[in-house]
């Protein structure tokens, strides 16, 4: 009996070390799948001031997470040329696990090239219209992140309340940009349920906008600006040209306001980048699928007010509400 006792503890002995040495290297590879980098490439449409402060957000974000030991950052700019979208969104889209694309334009050329890998956006107005998604709440695609629809509505009162004596106003904006088209539609519609005239000048490019600005400035009291990529970049010219001739101009981001602009109701451009990082790191944590998860909205809309551009028009910043 004793010996069928040893017998058996030696047996036991030896199915624990079989097991343990079959258990060994998958436990290695959990932990190797832990530390393996995370490759993460970002395709910003232009540099300005309100994709800038994006791009600073989500990266900012990320690199104080958990995760940061493990990025590799691969972050291109197609300055505005539609051309090269496509070669670089390839590449991204090869040598890269996780995409983010910061502007319209950006989004649907990576969303073109890659539909399966995690697709974030941000700056965009409508991930619908542009074909990103299914729809807001469930995306439904590989692609999900933040829109920056405006407020539009508030932002014409924002208007009306601060300058009442308007009665027609000015907007300016690239006709191929969907953002831009969306916005600018929605914010006639708005103007002109409050009794006021509307007069949109569009452009194919930045060289269109002192012709453009030349032929709206003598028929408008103040402009509307929606946010709007090719306008955005060359906003000294925008708002140098409107300062001159005495015009407000009222809407498009935090960023672009402080840069050349009056005033506007607008969230931070720099939340929305790190908004949409927190989104990746929920994904990471919890596994989750972009498919299913929401597109968010901005829900933190301020006030803002550049006082140089105020008192260029002799108007006192404080008094703008």
């Amino acid at each position: 009996m004793k010996k069928l006792t040893n017998r058996f503890s030696l047996i036991i002995a030896l199915v624990l070390s079989l097991s343990l040495s079959i258990l060994s290297p998958l436990t290695a590879l959990a932990q190797d799948e832990d530390t393996e980098p995370i490759r993460i490439g970002v395709l910003q449409f232009v540099e300005h001031e309100a994709l800038d402060a994006v791009l600073k957000g989500f990266e900012e974000t990320l690199n104080a997470s958990d995760f940061a030991d493990r990025i590799e950052w691969d972050i291109q700019n197609g300055n505005g040329d539609q051309a090269n979208l496509q070669s670089i969104s390839e590449k991204l889209a090869r040598d890269n696990d996780i995409l983010f694309a910061i502007a319209t334009p950006a989004a649907q050329s990576l969303a073109v090239i890659e539909t399966e890998k995690p697709l974030f956006i941000a700056a965009v107005t409508d991930p619908v219209e542009a074909g990103l998604v299914e729809s807001l709440d469930k995306p439904n695609t590989n692609v999900t992140g933040t829109s920056d629809m405006a407020p539009i509505a508030e932002q014409v009162d924002f208007l009306i309340r601060n300058f009442p004596d308007v009665e027609n106003v000015g907007l300016i904006y690239n006709s191929s940009e969907v953002n831009s088209v969306v916005l600018v539609e929605l914010a006639i519609e708005e103007l002109e349920a409050h009794g006021l005239t509307t007069h949109a000048g569009t452009v194919t490019s930045s060289n269109d906008i002192a012709q453009v600005m030349n032929s709206l400035i003598p028929e408008v009291e103040a402009m509307f600006m929606v946010t709007d990529n090719t306008i955005d970049s060359s906003i000294a010219l925008v708002g140098d040209m409107a300062k001159e001739a005495g015009i407000p101009t009222i809407g498009s981001s935090d960023s672009v306001v402080m840069t050349n602009g009056l005033a506007t109701l607008s969230n931070s451009y720099e939340d929305y980048g790190i908004q949409t990082a927190n989104m990746v790191i929920r994904m990471l944590e919890d596994d989750l699928n972009p498919a299913e998860m929401p597109v968010e909205l901005a829900d933190n809309h301020q006030v803002i007010v550049n006082p140089d551009f105020a008192e260029a028009l002799g108007i006192d910043p404080e008094s703008i509400k």
